[in-house]
């Protein structure tokens, strides 16, 4: 029978709100029908008319098609709705699933619904801090206590229905009550302030009651007005002086009466035990200072003062509901006890993370304890700390003195695998630690492990990468003075990123940064959220080659993992003026100019490849998607086909001489080959050239950030499937292999982070945890497991099966959740004798290349005839022999 999975509507299991767009509703396959051949959604207010297929706002009807998704096209849905769904699906032999267990989504609020003001602590000085004065919020960073806001309010009757919308400039953690409303983090997330600010949309029906009600917020700096990035001549307040808060609360009564409780001039602030909570400072928290039943009725409030209402500068940002899933965290890790050094106990947590450490300590009151935290330890065991550059990342908590105490921060985070921990006082046993992971909680999709525990580390390492930087935006690192999102760094890694997790939502969110971050003309930018990276420039900093190239490269990225058009049609107007604005200033088709910071192939060892000629190889690629995603939306496709040609014979004329590159480099002849820019003549001489020069580095890496992502698809395709995992399981420097046995949990932003003979890279730029590298992911999953997308059906709904069986490997069990449904691969090869099983969710094929030197093939019990056949859905299992 056929069965639905994972029922989403704009990408998301529970969606906050519409954003003036009609819902798409998409679901996966399963069960042990051959594919789907109707389906019919229904829609409505009540969850249990849902399951029985009654939809009172809308119902599709039975519509024909295998496709697993479809477009509200009924009257738009009114807002402030709670929303249930559900689909009945129909299999090949006409047999009906029923309805699913319905699930729900928010259609959230309009602009015109916003009744609540912006709300703050008053402001003092331009800083956006108090008079220093020696008390306990006085300190070094200028970075502002925690407000702690609250309003009390009396309702005649218990609510039958309570909806939330939430959301700050800065972060916020909210309550009602007393008891806390959801398990976020870091919300409301980071985007460009000035522009646009997400809020979160809360059912809190059962939290109110007739009587007295408080309502609290906790708010904190975070990206708005803390310290971010690496400028230290304008550390914080890159979008304003202060955090700001505001609220709006829809109750509903049995009678239909609607009241609506909002952030305004009548609610109260104060201060409270943070002392400061910043991302590169780190958080202070006196527990002495700790307000017991502020945000529960009863509590006097004498001594609170009102907060301001007021227009944030320089404008009021629009209000969206959140596009991608909450940040949460996500994996808990006991610190184990190594040793002292430096005055501190040093504990490591295994793992190199993003997020922050649980402090369990019994002590009197005023004894203080101060965290450190790193990636690495030196050689003689104290905290690696230079390449944290200005970033303190110190949490600093005073007891209170009442038994047990648990400490972890509210609004800072950082990246770390170590944390040192001094003690100032008495303490009454051994203080426990443990690391807390956070990232957005983008869900894991991907599952793999294979016979060799070098691969497995190293896709551990790239998993951890992962989460460690995605967290709201894909950041490039989590533990220095940066943090920002680098577009070079999350494009080359993006078909990785969406094999490891569901990251169809992460982009959709995202992608509104790099447009928000667009200039007039044209220009995507470097980064995105674009403000912390150069806040005296008026406009955002235009993006180089790599790096403002990936939104056109990560839109179709997107389109063939998720089969989704509407974002292309929602971007292309966006990419077509990125392409303007690269055409403009080079009319002879080589990219020489407006390359603005042209980092070229960045952090490469070895010989320097020429950034012009990585630039005017990218360009050449722009125009081959261009002509894609013009396809894909029914656009005119001879523009994008008459530059590639352009672009092509003027790479060649520039750029090739002699039977070489003229910068004969790893890098170029990757770029040159896996963007096909080469005729077909000159690519085996490229292939050959490209093989003596790993014959020359002895298959080791001299490539970059962009080169990297290139290497294995190549040298599997144009030298052989062999060499590749040659690449993959080297341990020398430089290699993958080298930081993992040199001890690495993470990707390092460096090949050479850390040598035995030069120990630590310059301090200046050493990260440990930067995911670019980790982009041989998109390899591991596609060939050597054989889970790969089809351009011709994107979205999964067929498979390009391709694996690469080899006997070092051993065998590889490969589980990817699809939007479509759960593909699996699993191959084990035993001396010369293999076996492979490939599992197909319905209506969902696969085209079968199997690699030269195999042998004696049988599918399904009958000896195929060649490497290559087409498979049904289904489970297959497939026997042969490998050649000697």
């Amino acid at each position: 029978m056929l069965k639905p999975l994972r029922l989403r509507v704009a990408a998301l299991n529970e969606a906050a709100g519409l954003n003036g767009e009609m819902p798409r509703f998409s679901w996966g396959l399963g069960g042990d029908a051959r594919e789907q051949r109707a389906f019919r959604v229904v829609a409505g207010t009540d969850p249990r008319g849902v399951a029985e297929g009654k939809g009172d706002l809308w119902d599709s009807g039975r519509r024909e098609g295998c496709w697993p998704g479809v477009a509200w096209d009924g009257p738009p849905p009114a807002s402030d709705l709670s929303v249930w769904w559900s689909v009945q699906l129909w299999d090949e032999t006409g047999e009906t699933t029923g309805f699913a267990p319905p699930v729900r989504f928010f259609t959230g609020l309009r602009a015109e619904d916003w009744q609540a003001e912006w709300i703050a602590r008053y402001f003092v000085l331009p800083a956006g801090r108090d008079v220093p004065q020696g008390n306990r919020y006085d300190n070094r960073f200028q970075a502002r206590p925690a407000d702690y806001l609250r309003r009390s309010v009396r309702l005649g009757e218990k609510p039958v229905r309570a909806f939330a919308y939430v959301t700050a400039l800065g972060l916020y953690e909210f309550s009602i009550n007393g008891a806390r409303v959801g398990d976020h983090v870091m919300a409301p997330g980071w985007t460009d302030y000035h522009t646009r600010v997400e809020y979160q949309t809360f059912d809190v029906t059962g939290m109110f009651a007739g009587g007295e009600n408080v309502i609290g917020a906790i708010l904190g700096e975070g990206w708005y007005s803390g310290r971010i990035g690496h400028n230290q001549r304008r550390a914080g307040n890159h979008y304003g002086g202060r955090p700001a808060f505001k609220c709006q609360i829809h109750l509903e009564y049995a009678d239909g009466r609607i009241e609506r409780i909002v952030s305004d001039g009548n609610w109260q602030t104060a201060q409270g035990p943070i002392l400061y909570s910043d991302f590169l400072a780190g958080e202070a928290y006196d527990a002495r200072l700790e307000i017991e039943g502020w945000d529960r009725p009863g509590f006097d409030t004498s001594t609170w003062q009102p907060v301001e209402a007021f227009i944030p500068e320089p404008g009021a940002p629009v209000l969206d509901a959140q596009r991608v899933q909450p940040a949460r965290e996500v994996a808990r890790f006991a610190g184990r006890f190594l040793h002292e050094k430096d005055g501190m106990r040093i504990y490591d947590f295994s793992q190199n993370l993003a997020g922050f450490a649980e402090l369990k300590v019994k002590a009197p009151a005023g004894t203080v304890f101060r965290l450190r935290f790193a990636e690495r330890l030196q050689d003689d065991g104290a905290l690696y700390l230079d390449n944290m550059r200005y970033a303190v990342n110190e949490d600093i908590y005073i007891a209170k003195g009442v038994g047990e105490e648990v400490f972890k921060p509210r609004f800072t985070f950082r990246g770390f695998q170590y944390a040192g921990l001094s003690v100032e006082g008495e303490t009454d046993g051994e203080p426990d630690l443990t690391a807390i992971a956070i990232q957005t909680d983008t869900p894991v999709r991907g599952k793999i492990e294979t016979g060799h525990p070098l691969v497995n580390q190293l896709l551990s390492n790239i998993l951890w990468g992962q989460r460690g930087n995605f967290l709201s935006v894909p950041s490039d690192c989590p533990q220095r003075d940066e943090r920002y999102g680098w577009s070079a760094d999350a494009q080359v890694f993006w078909r990785t990123a969406g094999y490891n997790m569901d990251v169809e939502a992460f982009l959709s969110k995202w992608m509104e940064d790099l447009i928000d971050g667009q200039s007039d003309e044209g220009a995507f930018p470097d980064v995105a959220p674009t403000k912390p990276l150069n806040p005296y420039r008026l406009t955002p900093q235009p993006g180089a080659p790599g790096w403002g190239d990936a939104p056109v490269i990560m839109a179709w990225h997107h389109f063939m993992r998720y089969g989704d058009r509407a974002l292309l049609v929602r971007v292309y107007d966006r990419l077509v003026a990125w392409m303007d604005y690269i055409e403009a200033a080079n009319p002879d088709g080589l990219r020489v100019n407006r390359n603005n910071n042209n980092y070229g192939d960045w952090l490469n060892v070895g010989p320097k490849t020429d950034p012009f000629l990585v630039a005017s190889a990218y360009w050449v690629h722009l125009a081959d998607l261009m002509e894609k995603i013009a396809g894909a939306t029914g656009r005119d496709r001879q523009r994008w086909q008459a530059l590639g040609r352009k672009l092509r014979k003027a790479f060649v004329a520039a750029y090739w001489n002699d039977g070489k590159l003229t910068s004969d480099t790893q890098t170029a002849y990757l770029l040159a080959l896996d963007f096909a820019i080469l005729p077909e003549a000159m690519r085996k001489q490229a292939a050959a050239r490209l093989e003596a020069l790993f014959e020359a580095a002895d298959w080791h890496l001299q490539t970059g950030f962009l080169g990297v992502r290139h290497v294995c698809p190549v040298v599997a395709d144009h030298i052989g499937p062999a060499r590749a995992i040659d690449l993959l399981l080297k341990d020398t420097y430089p290699s993958w292999g080298f930081s993992i046995r040199h001890g690495a949990t993470t990707i390092w932003e460096r090949w050479d982070g850390w040598t035995p003979e030069g120990g630590f890279q310059s301090p200046n730029m050493n990260s440990f945890n930067h995911y670019a590298y980790g982009a041989v992911g998109e390899w591991i999953w596609s060939r050597l497991a054989g889970i790969d997308w089809n351009e011709a059906e994107p979205g999964y709904r067929a498979v390009l099966a391709r694996p690469v069986f080899d006997r070092r490997i051993g065998h590889v069990a490969a589980r990817y959740e699809a939007r479509t449904g759960v593909i699996e691969s699993n191959w084990r090869v035993n001396g010369d004798e293999g076996e492979w099983q490939l599992v197909l969710p319905p209506s969902v094929s696969a085209d079968v290349e199997l690699p030269e030197g195999v042998r004696d093939v049988v599918v399904d019990g009958a000896l195929l005839d060649g490497r290559r056949t087409r498979l049904a859905p289904g489970t297959h299992r497939v026997r042969f022999t490998l050649s000697a």
